[in-house]
Order: structure tokens, then C-alpha cells, then sequence
């Protein structure tokens, strides 16, 4: 029996237009669609054996990055396909988390992470987009084990995110300038580096640091909940906004 991947609603209405354009000589009765619907992967960081950064008032980061998660996927679920890499305290290589965007051909993955303090605030985020450099470093600066190996040397999954680089980097401008909007931030940086969870991802894509994880000094469970309402929404509006650009 033939094997079909599902399609996303965002491209199938994309390849609907087209079809209606190039079929201009009869009528053609178009399925109603909404432009800006979208598969999204989110993706909450670390699990497992990896906890991530410290403990803050019991709440770890891999529990931080999961339970934010799911508050953005609960936002987002009425108008997109919004799909979790993990909904419980389960480990999973870095390859896994991108091989589930990759199989349900999703328009954008959002990896979710927390800051860990003194190098952060609550008011502050950062959002990384796959900038692999090891390939062009000279070898007497090279790092031993990464810098030296040829593209012909990688596995053919950590190339994949080399080309939607330049969508992801678009993308996390577009999230940063959309979070900084929102007032929940005060300040948003972006940062090309290599990242593990995204460079086997065949999609836009890209690894969000929000929140400061202070282990001795952790705001009660009242004051962490309205953090993570605040920020769930704030990410989701950006992420809105990211989901109609990629769609121009």
C-alpha cells in the first residue's frame, strides 16, 4: 500500500491558489481555508535525566520549558495544528525532537528553553536561530572533534537546517521584534549559533530562551504561574506573527 506524508493546511491552501490561478478557463470551486493556518512543533527542552537548569521553587527547566509549552500549544490550538516533541518527563535526542517536525511536515518548530541566572531576567529572552560555522573555521582554531569535519563527513540530517537558514533567521527577527511589542519583554536578543535540536530540521526553525531560572531565590508558585501565563502569551501572539510572514 502506498505510504502518503500528511500536508500542512498552511501549504495545502498555498497549492490550492496556485491550482486556481493556472485554472482560470473554468470555474473552479475552492474548499474554504484560513492563509495563515499552520502545522507548529513546539519543542520543551531537556527531560528525563536532563533537568536542564536548577531546581527553582521545585520547578526545573525541563518542567518549565514542557508546562510553557503546553500553555502556548492550548493558545494556538484553535487556529493551527500545534504538536507537542514531548508532553511528559521523557528523554529524547536532539535529532528525535527534529525528526518529529520532519515527519509531520510542520511549516515551523519553536524549541523552548529557560535562562538560567546570573545571566538573565524575567524580563528578557533570546531567540537562536542554526548558524553552523565549524565547516569554515581554520584547523588552528578549530575545535577539536567539530571544526574539522567536512560537510561529505556529517550525516546528511545535520545539514538539513543549513537551508532554511535563511527563513529562521527571518523568523526569529520577526519573533523578537513581535516579543519586545508585547511589553512582557523588555529586551529580545538574536543569535546565530550551531544548535544540536535544530539542525535536523528540513523547516524553519528555531530555540527561544525565556524566563530566568534562579535556584536560590525561586518566586512562589503564584507569582511562577502568572510568569508563565504572561510569556505563553506573548510567544504565541509572536508566533502569530512569525506564521503570517513565512506565509508572504
Amino acid at each position: 500500500m502506498a505510504s502518503f506524508m500528511p500536508i500542512s493546511n498552511f501549504r495545502f491552501c498555498v497549492f490550492v491558489t496556485l491550482i486556481a490561478f493556472v485554472s482560470l478557463s473554468e470555474p473552479l470551486f475552492l474548499p474554504a481555508c484560513h492563509a495563515r493556518t499552520a502545522t507548529i512543533v513546539l519543542d520543551p527542552g531537556h527531560g528525563g535525566n536532563d533537568s536542564g537548569a536548577g531546581r527553582n521553587g521545585g520547578l526545573a527547566e525541563k518542567q518549565f520549558s514542557l508546562a510553557l509549552a503546553q500553555k502556548i500549544a492550548g493558545l494556538l490550538g484553535a487556529r493551527h495544528r500545534v504538536e507537542l516533541t514531548r508532553t511528559s518527563d521523557i528523554s529524547l535526542a536532539p535529532a528525535d525532537r527534529a525528526a518529529v517536525a520532519n515527519h509531520l511536515r510542520a511549516d515551523l518548530m519553536i524549541s523552548i528553553h529557560a535562562a538560567v541566572a546570573p545571566y538573565c531576567s524575567d524580563r528578557t529572552a533570546a531567540v537562536y536561530f542554526h548558524d553552523d560555522e565549524r565547516l569554515s573555521l581554520p584547523p588552528e582554531i578549530a575545535i577539536p572533534g567539530t571544526a574539522t569535519e567536512s560537510d561529505a563527513d556529517q550525516p546528511a540530517w545535520a545539514r538539513l537546517q543549513i537551508r532554511h537558514q535563511h527563513q529562521s533567521r527571518y523568523m526569529a527577527a520577526t519573533l523578537k521584534q513581535s516579543l519586545e511589542d508585547s511589553g512582557t519583554f523588555d529586551s529580545v536578543a538574536v543569535y546565530g549559533v550551531p544548535l544540536a535540536p535544530l539542525m535536523g530540521a528540513d523547516l524553519p526553525a528555531v530555540l527561544m530562551e525565556v524566563g530566568c531560572i534562579r535556584p536560590t531565590a525561586a518566586p512562589g508558585p503564584s507569582t511562577r504561574g502568572k510568569q508563565l501565563n504572561d510569556y505563553a502569551e506573548s510567544i504565541a501572539k509572536a508566533i502569530e506573527t512569525a506564521v503570517a510572514g513565512l506565509a508572504r
